[in-house]
């Protein structure tokens, strides 16, 4: 296992469940339980954690591997995702729709944990109607889900995610001779 590119995109817990079960069975198929000469120590112990971890009845991923085996990417790509459901009306940030989907909230108090300041930003109706729509795009089976959905093209969503504007902030430079409350760089400006 070699990181060509770090951090080049967010994967899913469920993403990276199946390439742990990939390289468990690509480990167990070469060596069993032999370990060569040369090999990094401490693998198969990240992979067996890793895999009791991601496999355990805590998480809501149990359900989802059985009822979307292999293709996580429908969920948040394509006509039947998750982002195409609440893109539309929600904006919301990549970190909190990977959030939504590896820990399946069910309640506004889940809710709440995984989209910051959801009480401000949404009326206990709007959370209710993303609960709902989180519950209907994680209910659906996988077989109604066409072949090679998550490669459709889709038209864009306008203004689909939090910060994702191009709009920059203008940074201000005060000019020479701007005071802060009598000292520089300290308080309520003035001209000096």
């Amino acid at each position: 296992m070699q990181i060509k590119t770090p951090q080049s995109g967010l994967l899913t817990n469920h993403e990276v469940l199946l390439h742990m079960q990939s390289e468990a069975a690509d480990y167990h198929a070469r060596y069993g339980t032999e370990k060569p000469e040369g090999f990094p120590t401490g693998l198969n112990a990240m992979l067996r954690d890793s895999l009791s971890y991601l496999t355990s009845p805590d998480l809501p991923l149990t359900t989802l591997t059985s009822t979307h085996p292999s293709r996580p990417m429908t969920l948040y790509k394509g006509p039947n995702s998750l982002f195409r459901a609440l893109g539309s009306k929600y904006k919301l940030n990549k970190a909190e729709y990977l959030q939504i989907y590896n820990l399946r909230p069910t309640s506004e108090v889940m809710l709440g944990l995984v989209l910051e300041e959801a009480d401000t930003r949404f009326s206990r109706k709007q959370q209710a109607e993303i609960l709902s729509i989180i519950a209907e795009v994680f209910a659906e089976e996988e077989s109604r889900i066409p072949e090679r959905a998550e490669d459709q093209e889709m038209e864009k969503i306008k203004n689909k995610l939090e910060g994702a504007g191009k709009r920059r902030r203008k940074v201000v430079i005060p000019p020479a001779g701007w005071i802060w409350e009598g000292r520089e760089g300290v308080g309520k400006g003035i001209w000096g």
